[in-house]
Protein backbone atom coordinates (compact mmCIF):
# COMPACT_ATOMS: atom_id res chain seq x y z
CA UNK A 1 0.00 0.00 0.00
CA UNK A 2 2.92 2.33 0.68
CA UNK A 3 4.44 1.77 -2.28
CA UNK A 4 1.42 2.49 -4.37
CA UNK A 5 0.98 5.38 -2.72
CA UNK A 6 4.78 6.81 -2.89
CA UNK A 7 4.50 5.86 -6.85
CA UNK A 8 0.93 7.32 -7.33
CA UNK A 9 2.46 10.80 -5.04
CA UNK A 10 5.46 11.09 -7.84
CA UNK A 11 3.46 10.66 -11.06
CA UNK A 12 1.61 13.37 -10.08
CA UNK A 13 4.87 15.69 -8.78
CA UNK A 14 6.66 14.71 -12.07
CA UNK A 15 4.63 16.95 -14.05
CA UNK A 16 6.02 20.10 -12.30
CA UNK A 17 9.57 19.37 -13.47
CA UNK A 18 8.54 19.59 -17.13
CA UNK A 19 7.44 23.53 -16.81
CA UNK A 20 8.89 26.08 -18.85
CA UNK A 21 11.14 28.96 -17.77
CA UNK A 22 9.16 32.38 -16.82
CA UNK A 23 8.72 34.68 -20.00
CA UNK A 24 10.96 37.46 -19.99
CA UNK A 25 8.34 40.56 -19.58
CA UNK A 26 6.22 39.68 -16.75
CA UNK A 27 1.88 39.57 -17.01
CA UNK A 28 -0.37 39.09 -14.00
CA UNK A 29 -3.79 37.15 -14.98
CA UNK A 30 -6.55 40.06 -14.08
CA UNK A 31 -9.40 37.66 -13.07
CA UNK A 32 -10.51 38.38 -17.19
CA UNK A 33 -12.13 41.60 -16.78
CA UNK A 34 -15.29 41.60 -18.72
CA UNK A 35 -15.88 44.83 -20.79
CA UNK A 36 -13.10 47.13 -20.18
CA UNK A 37 -12.49 49.88 -22.59
CA UNK A 38 -8.70 50.99 -23.67
CA UNK A 39 -8.33 54.03 -24.52
CA UNK A 40 -5.04 54.57 -26.91
CA UNK A 41 -2.52 57.03 -27.27
CA UNK A 42 -3.41 57.64 -30.66
CA UNK A 43 -7.48 58.39 -30.11
CA UNK A 44 -8.38 55.22 -31.17
CA UNK A 45 -10.68 53.09 -28.84
CA UNK A 46 -10.64 49.29 -28.42
CA UNK A 47 -13.51 46.97 -26.52
CA UNK A 48 -12.48 43.54 -25.23
CA UNK A 49 -11.69 41.40 -22.58
CA UNK A 50 -8.46 41.94 -20.44
CA UNK A 51 -6.71 39.11 -19.64
CA UNK A 52 -3.61 39.98 -18.82
CA UNK A 53 -1.88 43.15 -17.04
CA UNK A 54 2.30 43.81 -16.73
CA UNK A 55 5.01 46.18 -16.26
CA UNK A 56 5.00 46.49 -19.92
CA UNK A 57 2.58 45.54 -21.89
CA UNK A 58 -1.12 44.12 -21.51
CA UNK A 59 -3.60 41.15 -23.46
CA UNK A 60 -6.94 42.23 -24.46
CA UNK A 61 -9.28 39.42 -25.87
CA UNK A 62 -11.04 41.30 -28.51
CA UNK A 63 -14.20 39.90 -29.94
CA UNK A 64 -12.01 38.62 -33.35
CA UNK A 65 -8.48 38.41 -31.98
CA UNK A 66 -6.50 38.61 -28.93
CA UNK A 67 -3.73 41.21 -29.15
CA UNK A 68 -0.93 42.50 -26.77
CA UNK A 69 0.03 45.72 -26.24
CA UNK A 70 2.50 48.04 -25.10
CA UNK A 71 1.57 50.25 -21.61
CA UNK A 72 3.48 53.59 -23.53
CA UNK A 73 0.47 53.34 -26.05
CA UNK A 74 -2.30 53.39 -23.69
CA UNK A 75 -3.66 56.45 -22.13
CA UNK A 76 -6.20 54.48 -19.88
CA UNK A 77 -7.98 51.19 -19.24
CA UNK A 78 -11.31 51.54 -17.61
CA UNK A 79 -14.66 48.90 -16.91
CA UNK A 80 -17.18 49.67 -19.62
CA UNK A 81 -20.43 50.80 -18.25
CA UNK A 82 -23.20 48.51 -17.49
CA UNK A 83 -26.47 48.36 -18.57
CA UNK A 84 -29.27 50.70 -17.13
CA UNK A 85 -31.86 48.62 -17.16
CA UNK A 86 -30.30 45.98 -14.18
CA UNK A 87 -31.33 48.81 -11.70
CA UNK A 88 -34.40 49.13 -12.77
CA UNK A 89 -34.60 45.14 -12.30
CA UNK A 90 -33.38 45.34 -9.14
CA UNK A 91 -35.56 48.04 -8.01
CA UNK A 92 -38.80 46.35 -9.14
CA UNK A 93 -37.52 43.37 -7.56
CA UNK A 94 -37.54 44.93 -4.20
CA UNK A 95 -41.23 46.71 -4.46
CA UNK A 96 -42.75 43.09 -5.02
CA UNK A 97 -42.13 42.25 -1.20
CA UNK A 98 -44.96 43.67 -0.15
CA UNK A 99 -46.47 40.81 -1.88
CA UNK A 100 -45.30 38.48 0.23
CA UNK A 101 -47.17 40.44 3.14
CA UNK A 102 -50.46 40.57 1.66
CA UNK A 103 -50.75 43.46 0.16
CA UNK A 104 -53.21 44.20 -2.46
CA UNK A 105 -51.95 43.73 -6.24
CA UNK A 106 -52.20 47.58 -7.50
CA UNK A 107 -50.62 48.48 -4.27
CA UNK A 108 -47.43 46.18 -5.40
CA UNK A 109 -47.66 47.50 -8.75
CA UNK A 110 -47.43 50.88 -7.71
CA UNK A 111 -44.67 50.28 -5.34
CA UNK A 112 -43.07 48.32 -7.90
CA UNK A 113 -43.11 50.51 -10.96
CA UNK A 114 -41.95 53.28 -8.23
CA UNK A 115 -38.66 51.28 -6.61
CA UNK A 116 -38.29 49.98 -10.62
CA UNK A 117 -38.00 54.34 -11.79
CA UNK A 118 -36.18 54.93 -8.42
CA UNK A 119 -33.41 51.89 -8.98
CA UNK A 120 -33.47 52.87 -12.84
CA UNK A 121 -31.97 56.96 -11.99
CA UNK A 122 -29.97 55.62 -9.40
CA UNK A 123 -28.06 52.91 -11.93
CA UNK A 124 -28.10 56.07 -14.25
CA UNK A 125 -26.10 58.71 -11.93
CA UNK A 126 -23.61 55.71 -11.23
CA UNK A 127 -21.74 54.74 -14.23
CA UNK A 128 -19.54 52.39 -12.47
CA UNK A 129 -16.72 53.48 -15.12
CA UNK A 130 -14.02 52.73 -12.40
CA UNK A 131 -10.01 53.19 -14.18
CA UNK A 132 -8.09 50.17 -14.16
CA UNK A 133 -4.71 51.47 -15.32
CA UNK A 134 -3.70 55.07 -16.46
CA UNK A 135 0.03 56.06 -16.90
CA UNK A 136 1.69 58.22 -14.37
CA UNK A 137 3.93 60.07 -16.46
CA UNK A 138 3.09 63.53 -17.40
CA UNK A 139 0.29 64.18 -14.46
CA UNK A 140 -1.61 66.94 -14.82
CA UNK A 141 -3.17 69.07 -11.45
CA UNK A 142 -6.67 68.57 -11.59
CA UNK A 143 -9.78 68.98 -9.01
CA UNK A 144 -13.06 67.36 -8.78
CA UNK A 145 -15.66 66.20 -6.58
CA UNK A 146 -17.76 63.39 -6.29
CA UNK A 147 -21.19 62.71 -4.46
CA UNK A 148 -22.28 59.22 -3.60
CA UNK A 149 -25.02 58.26 -1.90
Amino acid sequence: MRTLLLVGMLAVSSSAWAQSPAPATECWPTNHIDKVVVQMADGSTRRGTLLCLGTEDLTLAEQSAVGRFRLADVRRIRKAPDAIWDGALIGAAIGVIPLVFGCPAECVLRVAGAYGLLGLAVDAISSNMDTIYRPTAGKRAAVGFRVRF
